[in-house]
């Protein structure tokens, strides 16, 4: 059976999917603020009547003055409604990109206008009514879900995430292309067209949350979180990249070939693998669901530098973050340094 998701008022769980919710599209020199306000627009050739629609200050408002000159419709409208319809919401949600992603989130569930009032547009609050809306909304998930950025991650749900730093607003995602889950850390309201402080950290279980001292990693994501916090607001990207991407296994594997003497590349090497064998490019999946399009990345990692441009994130820039030499670690972070050419201080590697 088929799992069905039922709309209908703007304010309501996937109230997203309402022509009512707020979604300013720009069409040509004007901006609708909903696409009601433009369906209803379109009823009518007389330009005040369409303008008085456009400058209504809710979507309740445009739909009850298309009801006020019901007089004045044209006479043709019956037969181009569908068409409107369906070129408004496309737009709608070709402009409002994190829409966007909340809609082919939706997966393959069914879409249905829950409207009692309407069995055209609607199911008719019985089931029984046509849901064309419902149609044409999964219609342009199918489209949009075939498109970059949105075929790289699927987004689940949020929560909030108290921390010893501060509370984190946190995002769950699933990766399209392997099923593996990431997650976004936001703190702080983040400013439109401006570069956030972000950390893409690679999941470390060992350094993360078994306290292990053979890495910097979880002395990276301690400080990385601090340093979010400090700023007032930024996101720690949690991704289940594990062992640079080898797997947990196949890291315990590595790490018993570096006690009998290798250094970390060479270790993955031993076992058939490239010294990194991180994918950055659904990343751009979770930063354009987050609306981000340009970030200052806390890294001292050229190779993850090059990677996120390679992926087109664009860096506005590069925050070192040096943590965690100890005893345990100095031949790691030299291997670093000296072959996958992370940039730290002198002073930080002696």
């Amino acid at each position: 059976m088929i799992e069905e998701i039922q709309f209908y008022e703007p304010n309501e769980d996937f109230g997203f999917l309402s022509n009512f919710a707020d979604s300013p599209i720009q069409l040509s020199d004007v901006t609708w603020p909903t696409s009601e306000h433009y369906y209803q627009a379109q009823k009518f050739t007389d330009h005040s009547v369409q303008q008085k629609i456009l400058n209504a200050s809710t979507p309740d408002e445009a739909f009850q003055l298309s009801r006020k000159y019901g007089h004045l419709v044209k006479s043709d409208w019956m037969d181009v409604r569908h068409s409107v319809m369906r070129y408004i919401v496309f737009e709608k949600f070709r402009q409002n990109p994190h829409f966007t992603h909340l809609l082919v989130s939706t997966g393959d569930k069914l879409l249905t206008e829950h409207s009692h009032k309407d069995s055209y547009w609607g199911d008719g609050g019985d089931g029984k009514g046509q849901n064309e809306l419902g149609k044409i909304l999964m219609e342009v998930r199918d489209y949009f879900a075939e498109q970059e950025p949105f075929n790289y991650v699927h987004f689940v749900d949020s929560a909030k995430l108290p921390t010893q730093w501060g509370t984190f607003r946190m995002y769950g995602f699933v990766e399209h292309a392997t099923g593996k889950e990431h997650l976004a850390l936001v703190y702080g309201d983040l400013k439109s067209g401006e570069p956030p402080l972000i950390r893409l950290h690679s999941e470390c279980l060992t350094g993360d949350a078994l306290f292990s001292a053979r890495c910097d990693c979880g002395f990276q994501l301690s400080r990385a979180m601090e340093n979010i916090v400090n700023a007032g607001s930024g996101v720690l990207f949690y991704l289940r990249q594990e062992g640079r991407g080898i797997g947990l296994i196949n890291k315990i594997r590595a790490y018993h070939l570096q006690d009998n003497g290798a250094d970390t590349v060479e270790a993955n090497e031993a076992l058939g693998f490239a010294a990194d064998m991180r994918d950055y490019s659904f990343c751009k999946g979770m930063l354009s669901f987050l609306n981000i399009e340009s970030v200052k990345l806390m890294t001292n990692n050229p190779r993850k530098v090059k990677a996120l441009e390679k992926a087109g994130i664009n860096i506005s820039e590069r925050v070192p973050l040096q943590e965690g030499n100890n005893p345990y670690n100095q031949g790691y972070l030299k291997t670093k340094a000296s072959k996958l050419g992370h940039m730290f201080d002198n002073s930080f590697i002696k």
